[in-house]
């Protein structure tokens, strides 16, 4: 993959290009992780051409936009990427999202589904509302614990580790917590990213409306053995709209970039 930068008002933003193939598909990574993760779609047959971008927070771009980022931003973003890579802007696009990027994806279909002709939806985020991040991201209270949390994790550790030898928590979760929270910077990324990303709040019943209106493919990949995002999330979502959606579960947990179904999907194969 080449990496390459744009400027969006007074920040940088980085991303990374592969392939030659005649349309663009706009990739979305998972939080603390790489756009580069998605070299494992790279394949020299690929029908599209792959233009995944690194996210606020995150690697090489520069966000000097505050605690801010929303759909309306990335919409502009991809515009300028695409006019930088020479694809018209106004063709719809293949989009897909990993993770928190699946909640970008969601998020970013509500608001532009015309720009949208499929989705790829690995192991998303979004797609069940959860009150603890809600409570940590749109209230004042939540965001002032959830930003001494950040800063003084010791007690949240210890919680994660009651809650999940009293099986109110999956081991999975606590996992989870203790292998972020125990790194200062990592720490700082996600109090920023969640704050900044809280206007990524998918709105499921209107995203499964506006599928069915515009009859868009979407497919969802979730791992068998994910204690992060589980399959059932999946489930529940494609009710209702079973004629645009399909669902994979495959042999794996969060790591699902590394399937080889995921890959075969864009090649087309």
């Amino acid at each position: 993959m080449t990496r390459k930068f744009v400027r969006y008002k007074q920040s940088v933003i980085g991303y990374y290009r592969s392939g030659s193939g005649p349309r663009p598909a706009i990739c979305l990574h998972g939080f603390n992780e790489s756009a580069q993760s998605f070299a494992a779609l790279e394949n020299k047959n690929n029908r599209y051409s792959i233009l995944a971008i690194a996210a606020p927070f995150h690697e090489a771009t520069q966000w000097e936009q505050g605690l801010s980022y929303s759909p309306s931003d990335l919409h502009e973003i991809i515009i300028i990427i695409l006019n930088a890579e020479g694809f018209p802007s106004k063709e719809p696009l293949t989009l897909i999202g990993f993770s928190l990027g699946g909640r970008m994806a969601l998020s970013y279909y509500e608001q532009y589904p015309e720009t949208i002709e499929q989705l790829m939806l690995i192991a998303p985020d979004g797609l069940k509302f959860n009150f603890w991040y809600w409570f940590a991201v749109h209230t004042s209270m939540g965001n002032r614990l959830f930003h001494f949390t950040m800063y003084h994790p010791d007690w949240f550790i210890r919680m994660a580790a009651l809650l999940s030898r009293l099986g109110i928590i999956n081991a999975g979760i606590k996992k989870f917590v203790t292998h972020y929270l125990h790194n200062d910077a990592v720490r700082s990324a996600l109090y920023k990213t969640w704050t900044a990303f809280r206007p990524f709040d998918p709105r499921i019943r209107k995203i499964k409306r506006k599928i069915i209106q515009y009859q868009t493919p979407i497919q969802l990949y979730f791992g068998k053995y994910d204690n992060v995002i589980p399959a059932a999330r999946g489930f529940a979502f494609i009710k209702g709209v079973e004629t645009c959606a399909r669902m994979h579960v495959l042999q794996t947990g969060h790591r699902l970039l590394q399937a080889k179904e995921v890959q075969e999907a864009l090649n087309g194969q």
